[in-house]
């Protein structure tokens, strides 16, 4: 089982790496399927620290640092509204979330241009995409919605969202690693071994990006997470239902 895991870390890098999409939710999906939710959560909270944070050090020059202060605003807010309930979503509920983002995203109105530059986006930003990865464990396609109209380019999108999804997805881990008393089974060899499956996939991915146009960069992801939302959303389903039956 856990070679399934390992090489699925460092195929949904590479995704990442081309994209900046899909990877982080296609992964959550994977380890849900194998793991508990809290075990699931900081699996991909560590493999998803290193993906990213390998990420921030390949796009170091195009960050916009001035985006980072308001978004940690907003997620620390969020992280002291969600530890004082101290919930852990249920299976079901966590593969309906993931499925539905890719959809919640295509649904704003077009009017709407949301300038991740802006101090109160960069704020709602960090509370919005930080709620969504603490309930759903990725945040991808509610992330985009702020970036898909901003005027940054796609090295700039990657260096910029990769350092903002670093913070969060580390804010995951400390929450379900230390606020929730709950067992997670999995053995310390698989840690190491996910984040050299992460860092491999990024690096091969960014070959691939440097090779593509902005425009497709922008288009072919969402098409990707599109059909992979419409599987989690079908097996969040079936979660809450068998019980039933």
């Amino acid at each position: 089982m856990y070679v399934v895991l390992i090489i699925a870390a460092l195929l949904t890098s590479f995704i990442s790496g081309v994209l900046s999409m899909a990877g982080g939710m296609i992964l959550m999906g994977i380890f849900g399927l194998f793991l508990s939710v809290p075990a699931a959560m900081v699996l991909h909270g560590v493999t998803q620290t290193a993906s990213n944070g390998s990420r921030i050090w390949l796009y170091r020059h195009d960050i916009r640092w001035s985006v980072l202060f308001p978004y940690a605003a907003g997620a620390a807010i969020c992280l002291a509204i969600f530890t004082a309930f101290a919930f852990v979503p249920s299976k079901g509920l966590l593969f309906i979330l993931i499925g539905c983002f890719p959809f919640l995203a295509i649904r704003l109105p077009r009017f709407i241009k949301l300038d991740m530059e802006r101090t109160p986006v960069s704020l709602t930003c960090g509370f919005i995409v930080t709620l969504a990865q603490l309930l759903a464990g990725a945040s991808g396609p509610i992330l985009d919605i702020f970036y898909n109209t901003s005027r940054l380019t796609r090295f700039e999108i990657l260096g910029t969202k990769a350092i903002t999804q670093t913070l969060g997805h580390i804010i995951k881990l400390v929450y379900y690693a230390f606020f929730i008393s709950l067992a997670v089974d999995i053995p310390m060899y698989v840690y190491p071994l996910v984040v050299v499956a992460a860092i491999t996939g990024n690096s091969l991915g960014k070959l691939v990006l440097e090779r593509i146009s902005d425009v497709q960069f922008r288009t072919t992801g969402q098409y990707v997470i599109m059909v992979i939302g419409v599987f989690y959303i079908g097996k969040g389903i079936y979660e809450l239902v068998i019980p039933l039956v």
